[in-house]
């Protein structure tokens, strides 16, 4: 892909709003700031009357405009004259602020609470002006409807808007008319800021945005957004910063993002109302913004189902130690959609916690469904990024690989794990250095087989980020005791006596080469080949394992060889070395006293995420999808992610009537089988 052919391609489609040059004072309607009364409707009669005579600009000078909900009408224009002049939306008397009316409420068309700033129908609109948005959201109004899980042990705290939120997926997926779909009082859905539905040439431009209910800029099935200079700062749940839906031409540029949930998400409708609509987002054009606290710097989905198309991003900087992930591409296969032509260039990542890039098709509901998403033509250069648990995650469907995929001149320093290349169809990959390491390069080399003298075992590997098909030469290496010394060439070796240890090296046809973990050399303990294999790759595991619940001491004794052993926490209860590895890597959970209780069991959905932490593919903002079982509704919903995901790496099973059993606890036998998966998964 060109970058200045698709820069041009996108810019034609867009064009600032057409304003009569005609301003008017916000007094000459009456509208009064610092008043303890809401000037809504004086607000609303000004919009109507400057646009039935033909449009201009609504000024409103410094002070606090109190006000509820705003319908925002063709060729006017509300300007913020002074950075001391803020429209500060109530919350008190919801029905008759913010009347129910047509929305899209996490891209599903229904009726809901009026947006704080909406539009419907309307060109040529704009909102611009130095001074503040302040949507009224708090912990005690707007957010407290919601209860966001934001990891792997967030606790399980009442949800006001779960049943709507269930209604409104169930209506989607049902086709019940949209007329059907009618939400507002008592449904705790909250509303977005600002969301202009099917407009044309739409301005925003100068503000500050604060305190949003729910998604802070969402246009939906816009044509012609200009978005600049706008500085988004809101921490409550699904606070979102921009979020294009089903819009052609966009462009967002100059703007801060501090946000709750990801900066700039684009979508394009979700299930099967965004596929019948078949509306994509597409022509995006997003340069010179500057990224700080969020999920996603950039992302892509997961309500895209109508498609994603050429998109551009340069010049942007990632700041943040807490944002999560730079780009983000993130769809299921109840979504689909396709991702296509999309550039990301010339940008700095000082810092990110989960990775640079990150792309997967496993987002939510996973693999359960039947629309499969396609990622295609991707290209990422002229990158520098540092930090997060991956330097670029990026994974497909088996039935799906990404094709297209170019990464070019990527420099990631201090990466926990380099890279996850999970179906990748010819990539073409160039100066890419990941902490130090240049790709393509072997990955995931490891040792099949019991490691036990005079037994045959297999050497195995990728070449991460390249073709499957290159060559490998794969060394052995034993320990005798003294010294590492080689044992041979080839693909497959019988162990020979007085070997101590194991392991492989794998060299690719350019002579990068990658060596395995340390395999202990072992006698068969008795105890099955799940605990043996367990054993050889140094798993402490000190007597044969029983049909009894396992205490969370045992299991941190198991999890001891797929622990980051450097990331150790100080614990109240206990000096276990294993117990303060695993509470430190996340395995396990330890109370905000610093508690941990080395003598607890733990239940089947509480191993689920045991699994989810430790098999070395980290998933971070968990949600709350359930997993497709019988007994799901006993899964409580901080656990239903981590449940879907254990079943469908195969970690877990559920049993012949398809209950998951999530309150039943876990044995030592059942860890070991369960935990042996892990470690192969995991690539050891």
């Amino acid at each position: 892909m060109d970058k200045t052919a698709l820069k041009n391609q996108i810019l034609e489609c867009v064009r600032y709003p057409e304003i009569p040059d005609f301003s008017v004072d916000a007094s000459t309607f009456g509208i009064v700031p610092d008043s303890s009364e809401n000037q809504g409707e004086k607000i609303q009669k000004a919009i109507d009357e400057i646009s039935g005579n033909g449009g201009g600009k609504l000024v409103f000078p410094k002070g606090v405009y109190r006000t509820g909900s705003i319908f925002l009408k063709s060729h006017v224009e509300l300007h913020l004259s002074s950075p001391e002049t803020v429209l500060s939306f109530v919350f008190e008397d919801l029905e008759k602020n913010y009347p129910v009316r047509f929305s899209h409420w996490e891209a599903s068309p229904c009726y809901n609470y009026s947006a704080l700033i909406y539009s419907f129908g309307q060109t040529d609109i704009a909102l611009t002006g130095p001074g503040t948005l302040d949507g009224g959201a708090d912990h005690d109004h707007w957010w407290n409807f919601h209860h966001q899980v934001e990891n792997s042990w967030s606790s399980n705290d009442a949800d006001l808007q779960i049943r709507a939120r269930a209604m409104l997926r169930k209506m989607n997926q049902d086709g019940v008319p949209v007329s059907e779909r009618v939400f507002g009082d008592g449904h705790y859905l909250r509303p977005n800021f600002i969301q202009p539905i099917r407009c044309e040439r739409v301005l925003l431009s100068g503000f500050s945005l604060r305190h949003s209910p729910m998604w802070q800029v969402n246009p939906v099935m816009c044509k012609s957004v200009i978005i600049e200079n706008l500085d988004i700062c809101s921490h409550g749940p699904n606070n979102d910063g921009c979020d294009p839906e089903s819009c052609d031409g966009v462009i967002i540029r100059g703007c801060r993002f501090d946000t709750g949930d990801d900066c700039i998400s684009l979508k394009s409708g979700r299930d099967r109302d965004g596929r019948e609509a078949n509306i994509p987002c597409r022509n995006i054009y997003i340069e010179d913004n500057d990224f700080a606290d969020g999920h996603g710097g950039i992302a892509l989905g997961s309500e895209m189902s109508g498609g994603i198309y050429r998109v551009m991003a340069t010049g942007n900087r990632f700041s943040s130690p807490n944002l999560t992930y730079a780009l983000r591409m993130k769809t299921n296969a109840k979504r689909g959609g396709t991702i296509e032509d999309v550039i990301l260039s010339d940008s700095t990542m000082d810092s990110v916690h989960g990775a640079a890039v990150h792309g997967t098709m496993l987002y939510e509901d996973g693999r359960q469904g039947n629309d499969l998403p396609v990622f295609r033509n991707i290209r990422i250069e002229n990158i520098t990024a540092h930090g997060g648990d991956y330097g670029i995650f990026l994974e497909a469907f088996d039935e799906v690989p990404i094709t297209g995929l170019e990464l070019e001149n990527i420099t990631i320093d201090g990466a926990d794990k380099a890279l996850r290349s999970m179906n990748w169809e010819n990539p073409t990959v160039s100066n890419v250095r990941i902490n130090g390491k240049v790709f393509p390069r072997p990955g995931f080399v490891r040792i099949l087989g019991l490691t036990k003298m005079g037994s045959q075992v297999e050497a195995c590997a990728s070449n991460c980020g390249g073709p499957e098909n290159v060559p490998f030469t794969f060394l052995w290496e034993g320990f005798d005791g003294t010294a590492w010394k080689p044992l041979g060439e080839g693909k497959t070796l019988v162990i020979p006596p007085e070997t101590g240890m194991v392991r492989v090296t794998a060299v690719n046809a350019e002579g990068e080469k990658e060596t395995s973990a340390s395999y202990r050399v072992i006698s068969e303990s008795g105890w099955g080949e799940a605990a043996d294999r367990l054993l050889e790759r140094g798993a402490v595991i000190k007597t044969e394992p029983r049909d009894i619940p396992i205490t969370r001491h045992l299991l941190s004794e198991m999890l001891f060889v797929l622990a980051d052993t450097s990331r150790k926490m100080d614990l109240k209860d206990t000096e276990a070395e294993a117990d303060r590895i695993a509470a430190g890597n996340r395995f396990l959970p330890v109370g905000k006293d610093g508690l941990f209780n080395p003598e607890a069991t733990i239940s089947r959905e509480e191993m689920a995420t045991v699994c989810m932490q430790s098999c070395g593919v980290n998933y971070r903002n968990a949600s709350s999808t359930m997993p497709d079982c019988a007994d799901r509704s006993e899964v409580q919903k901080n656990y239903g992610t981590n449940v879907y995901r254990s079943l469908y790496f195969g970690f877990m099973e559920t049993d012949e009537n398809n209950c998951f059993n999530p309150k039943n606890p876990v044995t030592e036998s059942e860890a070991v089988t369960i935990l042996n998966r892990v470690a192969d998964f995991y690539g050891l």
